[in-house]
């Protein structure tokens, strides 16, 4: 299926800003200012969320300014690459939906491993210890130094 690069970029644009408000939106529940501790948790995810939006308003800009010349340029959406960018899409659907189901740490486990076999990498062993090391460190800087709360699983609530 073939579209040209106008239509990707407004699309991408405008999922980008809904995403970016969301993003803003859910953070904003959360404690926004600095203490005496640092940010508050929901500082970083805020920001992150407002740097989503501006580069999807850039995007949309630069688009606009550029149409005539996006539109001669075609993007095929069925290679082989494009569909390893959906089922990653589709791991990290999955992720949010585990994290509620089994808890942050074992859907974190899940998604990692997933992602190494989907970009082929499939040594057991590396698997295994990039596995450990990163729910390691997660728990280190998130859990103990900064006091944060891991989203625990439905079933243990």
């Amino acid at each position: 299926m073939m579209n040209n690069m106008t239509i990707c970029n407004y699309i991408v644009g405008i999922v980008g800003m809904v995403l970016g408000g969301l993003i803003m939106s859910a953070a904003a529940a959360f404690p926004l200012q600095f203490t005496e501790n640092g940010p508050g948790p929901g500082f970083w995810p805020f920001s992150l969320g407002c740097a989503l939006a501006v580069a999807a308003l850039v995007l949309l800009v630069f688009t606009f300014t550029k149409r005539a010349d996006l539109a001669q340029q075609k993007v095929n959406l069925t290679t082989a690459a494009n569909k390893r960018v959906y089922i990653m899409m589709g791991l990290v659907v999955l992720f949010c939906v585990f994290i509620n189901l089994l808890g942050f740490y074992p859907a974190a486990a899940l998604l990692i491993i997933a992602t190494m076999k989907l970009m082929d990498y499939h040594n057991k062993k590396g698997i295994l210890l990039t596995t450990v090391l990163t729910l390691a460190f997660i728990y280190l800087v998130f859990g103990v130094l900064l006091h944060t709360k891991m989203p625990q699983s439905l079933f243990l609530s």
